[in-house]
């Protein structure tokens, strides 16, 4: 998961210094290359634009807050575990309360329940766990939807210029040069290549932040279950049943 952390980061930086990059370079394709976007701006090219400030927040965001430490901090997990072996169930709670890990939101809500009996505590955990990672999947769900809507933009865009392009053509009675058309052409091209371009950078980082919000909430979610083994019933008798068989029959 490391890897996949740094790839993603890698691809965030790497996309807001393609711009300055172009702009440092002293060549004429470079220069010739943002003069045809800029010239190729339609009213679809503002709504790419606005969706690639929103998807970069966004991706920035996720790698920021969903982290094993807000998820499911190990020494929280050994302390909480510690605790409940020790029957110190009321401080195991108030420490937890004190916490915002999703481990932490999930077990509280899991020994809330303490007094309705252990099948009430697992329900109760899944349940939360249900709610917590359900709002961090809405939230990835919208790179999904920027992605899908990036390349429908830029059609939009591609065909407004090429309506503009032919329109021009058809009032010049039809005699319009092969050049003229070309860079037309080419600047309608512009909104489908900004387009696709947020299409795979949403769509791509969908599918990392999705896999890393799976993983790591289902890691915490089987933590807590495990925690709550410790107050099931039939595990209690079972050990009660197992002690006493050990101990020697009296004489």
């Amino acid at each position: 998961m490391k890897f996949v952390e740094r790839l993603g980061w890698i691809g965030v930086f790497a996309l807001c210094g393609a711009v300055p990059a172009l702009a440092q370079d002293g060549g004429e394709a470079s220069k010739s290359i943002l003069d045809i976007i800029w010239a190729g701006i339609e009213w679809p090219t503002y709504f790419i634009v606005a969706g690639s400030v929103v998807a970069l927040t966004l991706i920035v965001e996720h790698f920021l807050t969903v982290q094993r430490g807000t998820i499911l901090p190990v020494d929280q997990v050994k302390q909480a575990k510690q605790l409940i072996e020790n029957r110190s169930f009321r401080e195991c709670l108030d420490g937890l309360k004190k916490s915002r890990t999703f481990f932490a939101r999930t077990m509280t809500a899991a020994m809330l329940h303490a007094r309705h009996g252990f099948d009430a505590m697992h329900e109760a955990a899944v349940e939360k766990s249900g709610e917590l990672s359900g709002r961090m999947f809405r939230k990835v769900e919208y790179l999904n939807i920027i992605g899908n809507l990036g390349p429908l933009l830029g059609l939009l865009g591609t065909v407004l210029g090429m309506i503009e392009a032919f329109a021009a053509m058809g009032e010049g009675g039809g005699s319009s040069d092969a050049g003229g058309l070309a860079g037309g052409i080419s600047k309608a091209l512009v909104n489908t290549m900004l387009g696709l371009t947020l299409a795979i950078i949403g769509l791509g980082f969908f599918g990392v932040c999705r896999n890393r919000v799976d993983s790591l909430t289902t890691a915490a979610t089987v933590e807590v279950l495990d925690l709550l083994e410790y107050f099931r019933p039939s595990a209690k008798r079972a050990a009660s049943a197992e002690a006493k068989a050990k101990v020697p029959p009296a004489d």
